[in-house]
């Protein structure tokens, strides 16, 4: 077998242990969700699940890295309020599955994960916009820390109100707290304003 043939297996392989993960999550927590349910679903041995993933929780975080990565490519050309719309929209679509991630049996893990998930985001534009020669109110480390757990529970106090404030509210709100760490820069992408990862 080629390098290349490989390597699409390996995608394959991993594409459907994630589907399958993100479609276990529409009906269940993620706590009750096992191992040999995700390799049943998927297909696969329990022998290959371990070779891509030490266990369930790396699994999601693959899950999410790939979330992430088609949030920037589809966002290289919006605005941030408008990309901060197109995350909300994106919960709102798959409200199950977030709050079977996040809310039903809250794991601290998986909590730690989003959270890392808004702290390296912020980190990213932090450094940029110190690049760029303007005073923050703080240290990068500080900031990414404040701004990150702020962002994590507006989303979390979302999903528990059942989703009460509309996208638009909410991407407003989002941008409004982030402003004064935001350049003025309506032209500006998401994708020049970041590292990708």
């Amino acid at each position: 077998m080629t390098i290349k043939s490989q390597d699409i297996r390996i995608t394959k392989t991993r594409m459907a242990l994630s589907i399958t993960l993100m479609e276990l999550l529409e009906k269940k927590s993620f706590r009750k969700i096992t191992v040999n349910d995700i390799c049943q679903n998927a297909m696969v041995s329990r022998s290959t699940f371990y070779m891509h993933f030490e266990d369930k929780y790396q699994l999601m975080l693959f899950c999410l890295q790939m979330e992430r990565q088609r949030l920037y490519e589809t966002a290289q050309n919006m605005d941030l309020q408008s990309h901060f719309k197109m995350v909300l929209t994106l919960i709102y679509e798959r409200k199950k599955v977030f709050y079977n991630f996040l809310r039903a049996d809250l794991d601290m893990e998986l909590f730690d994960m989003f959270k890392n998930f808004f702290h390296n985001y912020i980190t990213d534009i932090l450094n940029l916009i110190e690049q760029q020669g303007v005073k923050l109110p703080g240290p990068i480390p500080i900031l990414a820390v404040y701004y990150a757990s702020g962002l994590t529970g507006i989303f979390i106090w979302w999903i528990e109100q059942d989703f009460s404030a509309s996208i638009d509210e909410m991407a407003a709100c989002v941008y409004n707290l982030l402003v004064d760490i935001i350049p003025d820069k309506e032209n500006e992408s998401l994708d020049a304003m970041t590292n990708q990862p």
